[in-house]
């Protein structure tokens, strides 16, 4: 089934897939973003063709709504659950409608409301079975959930009456707890570093200076209470222990929840205020600070961490961590699940800077896109090609090389260093070996590598899925690692570059690699290929990223869920991206995802069709050719093939797709672009090729859910050429195979 809103419907199930990888128990913020995306998805133009889509998206909401107002446990196990609900909400759509997926689907919401009710066990009974030590002066019970108090409009009128204080406030607080998380896991490779300690004390003590300011309470003594701990630290009354670092890791967790939501106030109004229950947490921060002296007995000193509150976590920020320090002849030594190596690039100089606020920088941006797109204009104006005046062609000369620059310049300001989205990729490994079992090294290159800003946040959840794949799919435990020769600690590589105009990272393990003889055995059950396909390793192995393929035999909290790495590449190709997989069986295995340095600007070959003009962008092209007629070739079913170099290839011809008037209709006369697309190649039916230019991308409104347009830009006559979406491209031309091989 194919129509306007399709994209849309199916960019939304990857959306809700890609969020309930990010959810993590007690984080009910991100809970909240999934139920908005599901009443979104129950409310989009074409959804009333999918009844069962429908009813799975309310029967769905329904749960996670129990879950919020605490009917149903918050659990790790809900979560996956409910993830496989969306796989199979993902399978109804591809298919139509499934009546196998929606009685799957009914299955697992009747077990998650039959089977979470099952008494889970009390805090007491969880401590007991990890072997924690609870100090018997100092035990505190972990709340469910996080503490909202009641509140109103009014009391958020006291801080907002300053809202340019406030502003800068919620900016800089959230660096602040960016960089206090980064000290923290700093401490592993340097433990008892004063300097470090002092790095972590003053933005505490900034926090809270500025938030007694604005009049935020709750923010000024949380931070206090932490501040006075880490005082102690500096002090030498307190060990920089395993207490100390939990408490540091989750109240910045906690921080973050409240600063985040000063942010929605800023945004949406006072009524998004929501007033936060501190107490359990100062409570915790007091009695690690009162329990912890140089004196104290093993007993005394020891809290779980367990015992720790529930942190209403931020989508970024998931995982509690508890690297271990003991108290050796009076200094700290850290014992750690993970040991994170991290490879610099030599210091650069660094010169002034001052803050620009976002939207005046996309003013400029787009401002300096216009100017780009008036000057293609007036180059291509035929009178001036009558011109001989030798001053006004130096002079428009110099025009172009200036208005390039800036335009460079322009570019250069969007973007910024991926070293933020690395950093938390450490405490993320360091949690996982935790909960896995594993040793791990992380060693990250290339954190200077600079990212365009908006591709910053998108990129975010895909790193964290194949990074969590790495980790619990990919290294083995240490006993089977000795066992295979190899060290017990496995290494995971993140590394950034940028290669031509393309921003490079990579996920890189020495783990036991891809299965690729179980992939070609699952491939064939699924009938993607057939038995005698003389397939590579290579495409076997890519054939991960298609929609729910996997070969895991069961679903772990780590990486589970049930959504697949179709996510992953869905969201990769949204910022114009690629992504491909590299295994060595039993050595490890390499994921490659490629980026445009930037979403402004693309790089493409202008082609004609009848009386349009479209950009195919050049990276996804192969070659462009005037096919012999012999070459041509129908197969009954199966629509047209075009034989290109050995191999035979489905021809598109565009003018069927966009309801256009060709020149040719005939593949012997027009011309073929091969372009590739997931690894296979397609031949695109084209009138003509007009050159290739960079083009500014424009957002085309209204018109963006169009299947096979991924914008519009404006060329150098004025005219507006569509950019081509090679993905929308092939689904769509699927579809209109499919609907003409059935007439």
């Amino acid at each position: 089934m194919t129509d306007m809103g399709g994209s849309a419907i199916a960019a939304q199930l990857d959306e809700m897939a890609l969020k309930i990888m990010m959810v993590e128990p007690g984080d009910l913020s991100v809970v909240g973003e999934l139920v908005v995306l599901i009443e979104e998805l129950q409310e989009m133009p074409g959804i009333e063709g999918y009844p069962g889509l429908q009813r799975m998206g309310q029967a769905l909401r329904d749960v996670i709504c129990k879950i919020v107002m605490t009917e149903l446990p918050d659990s790790a196990e809900n979560y996956e659950r409910i993830g496989q609900c969306i796989s199979m909400m993902q399978e109804d759509y591809r298919k139509g409608g499934d009546d196998a997926a929606e009685t799957g689907f009914v299955a697992i919401v009747k077990k998650i409301e039959l089977e979470s009710d099952e008494d889970e066990g009390s805090v007491s009974e969880i401590i007991s079975q990890e072997g924690a030590v609870l100090a018997r002066s100092t035990t505190i019970s972990a709340p469910q959930g996080m503490k909202i108090l009641e509140s109103s409009p009014e009391e958020a009128m006291e801080f907002l009456q300053d809202v340019e204080l406030l502003t800068g406030f919620v900016g800089e607080t959230m660096e602040h707890l960016e960089s206090i998380e980064v000290n923290v896991l700093e401490l592993e490779d340097n433990p008892g570093d004063l300097e470090i300690v002092n790095k972590i004390f003053r933005p505490f003590h900034t926090i809270k200076g500025v938030a007694g300011f604005l009049n935020l309470k709750s923010i000024q003594r949380l931070a206090h209470s932490t501040e006075n701990l880490l005082d102690d630290v500096r002090n030498g009354v307190h060990v920089m222990d395993a207490g100390v670092i939990d408490v540091v890791l989750k109240v910045g967790d906690f921080l973050k929840t409240m600063v985040d939501n000063l942010r929605v106030v800023l945004k949406e109004g006072p009524e998004q205020y929501k007033k936060y229950d501190i107490s359990d947490y100062v409570a915790w921060v007091e009695a690690v600070q009162k329990g912890g002296g140089a004196s104290g007995t093993a007993e005394e000193v020891a809290i779980s961490v367990s015992s720790a509150p529930e942190v209403p976590v931020q989508p970024l920020v998931k995982q509690d961590i508890a690297p271990v320090f003991v108290a050796s002849g009076g200094e700290a030594e850290l014992l750690s699940a993970a040991a994170v190596k991290v490879v610099a690039p030599p210091k650069a100089s660094v010169g002034d800077s001052i803050k620009v606020d976002v939207e005046k920088l996309d003013g400029l941006v787009n401002a300096v896109g216009e100017l780009v797109i008036m000057q293609a204009m007036v180059r291509s104006n035929p009178r001036l090609a009558t011109l001989s005046d030798p001053k006004l062609i130096k002079d428009f000369s110099q025009l172009s090389r200036i208005t390039s620059e800036l335009q460079k310049t322009a570019m250069s300001m969007r973007m910024v260093p991926i070293r933020q989205t690395f950093q938390k990729m450490i405490r993320l490994v360091r949690d996982l070996s935790k909960k896995t079992g594993k040793e791990v090294n992380l060693v990250m290159v290339g954190e200077e590598t600079e990212i365009d800003r908006n591709m910053v946040d998108s990129i975010y959840d895909p790193l964290v899925h194949m990074m969590r794949n790495s980790v619990d799919h990919g290294v083995q435990i240490p006993g089977e690692r000795e066992k295979l020769g190899k060290p017990r600690s496995g290494t995971v590589s993140l590394r950034a570059y940028q290669k031509g105009g393309y921003m490079v990272i990579e996920i890189e393990d020495d783990g036991q690699g891809l299965n690729t003889e179980k992939i070609r055995r699952k491939a064939i059950e699924r009938g993607l290929i057939q038995e005698h396909d003389n397939s590579t390793a290579y495409e076997l192995n890519n054939l991960i990223f298609l929609p729910g393929f996997s070969t895991a035999d069961k679903i772990t909290d780590v990486s589970g869920r049930g959504v697949g790495m179709d996510v992953v590449k869905k969201a990769v190709e949204k910022l114009r991206g690629k992504v491909e997989a590299i295994s060595s069986p039993g050595k490890g295995s390499l994921f490659v995802i490629r980026l445009p340095l930037t979403l402004a600007i693309i790089d493409g070959i202008i082609v004609r069709v009848g009386s349009e003009r479209y950009i195919i962008p050049t990276t996804a092209i192969q070659e462009s050719l005037k096919p012999p007629r012999e070459n041509y070739n129908t197969v009954q079913g199966k629509g047209e093939t075009l034989m290109v170099r050995g191999a035979v290839l489905p021809i598109i011809r565009l003018y069927h797709l966009f309801n256009v008037e060709p020149t040719y209709t005939d593949p012997w006369d027009a011309i073929v672009v091969v372009v590739e697309y997931e690894g296979r190649q397609r031949a695109i039916m084209v009138d003509e090729l007009l050159g290739k230019q960079e083009v500014v991308i424009k957002n085309l409104g209204g018109l963006s859910d169009i299947p096979g347009v991924a914008g519009g830009t404006i060329l150098g006559d004025g005219r507006v050429g569509l950019i081509l979406d090679l993905a929308g491209i092939v689904q769509s031309h699927s579809g209109h195979a499919a609907v003409e091989a059935k007439g």
